[in-house]
């Protein structure tokens, strides 16, 4: 009877999965797909099954909301590369710094592209740049007077290790807006030129999935993209934002776990300190027992003795 209630239960929640699956996504991985076949052919006959079931199930549930979540984030606009999470457009026409800064600004959550890796920087090169024949574009690059150096518009420095040595002074009396130039087919380099005259082409850029490659919520939780922004939903011990300080429930656990064992070895020494005790009680019993018959021994001897000398 409980067999067939258990495997009424595993034909539900295969046909749930199956009803999930045609309404988020048509074509799935062969991990769900055989994570499933597994399911239904399993029997409740074998206790080891009975006790992997749960387990299986959570596993493709796992996998299911990993996928829902990965294919939840609407591809590129047209137009735009994709890599690494963000999307890349290179505007069609000509314009200042200033101009461009504003047209990126209203495509979706765009801004002038900038730069964090020497791969992101190749890319932009060589798949955006070089296939349209395009030699120069505006960045997300600004020259503070003040402090007499280069920004990225997220703000940092450009005077690193990774693009420090790309940088060719130009004109840097008036020009303070940065610029891609691929001056040759070995040599590519950040230059500067006037905000408001000088024309060229741009590079815009938009995360797309603000999850994609990168380690958000400290290795202790997922990290679910949100359109504009991310969530991290946390594992059970840990809370905030980026899953970085332990939950109040997390701390009870911890703080109950560590009662238990305490307890434990408290009534572990209890315990071994009351058979020590029994067991040096039981000695002195024994010893005292035989001194009780020797004492006895001798006693009878002494008086066989005795009579022996009437």
């Amino acid at each position: 009877m409980i067999s067939k209630i258990q495997q009424r239960i595993t034909s539900f929640y295969l046909w749930v999965l199956i009803i999930f699956l045609l309404k988020s996504q048509t074509v799935f991985s062969n991990q769900i797909v055989d994570l499933m076949n597994a399911l239904r052919n399993k029997t409740t006959d074998d206790v080891r099954s009975k006790i992997n079931l749960a387990s299986e199930f959570r596993d493709v549930l796992q996998t299911i909301q990993k996928h829902y979540y990965n294919i939840s984030v609407r591809p590129c606009l047209p137009g735009f590369h994709f890599y690494n999470g963000s999307c890349y457009y290179l505007s069609p026409m000509t314009s200042t710094w200033k101009s461009a800064s504003r047209s990126c600004s209203k495509i979706r959550n765009s801004s002038l592209v900038t730069l964090t890796t020497k791969d992101e920087f190749d890319f932009v090169v060589n798949t955006v740049l070089k296939p349209s024949d395009v030699k120069q574009a505006f960045v997300g690059l600004l020259y503070s007077t003040n402090e007499r150096k280069w920004y990225w518009l997220d703000g940092r420095t450009l005077h690193d290790k990774t693009f420090g040595h790309l940088l060719h002074e130009y004109r840097r009396e008036t020009s303070h807006c940065g610029i891609i130039n691929i001056v040759s087919k070995i040599e590519v380099a950040f230059e500067g030129r006037n905000c408001e005259t000088d024309d060229a082409r741009y590079v815009c850029k938009y995360v797309q999935n603000y999850c994609y490659g990168k380690n958000l919520c400290s290795g202790r939780g997922e990290c679910m993209s949100m359109g504009m922004e991310y969530k991290c939903r946390c594992n059970f011990l840990y809370r905030g934002k980026k899953c970085e300080s332990f939950s109040s429930k997390g701390l009870q656990t911890i703080v109950a776990f560590v009662l238990i064992i305490l307890m434990g070895l408290i009534g572990c020494f209890l315990k071994f300190d009351i058979c020590s005790h029994c067991q040096l009680r039981n000695r002195r019993h024994s010893l005292d027992d035989f001194i009780n018959e020797h004492q006895t021994i001798l006693d009878a001897h002494e008086r066989k003795k005795s009579m022996s000398q009437y």
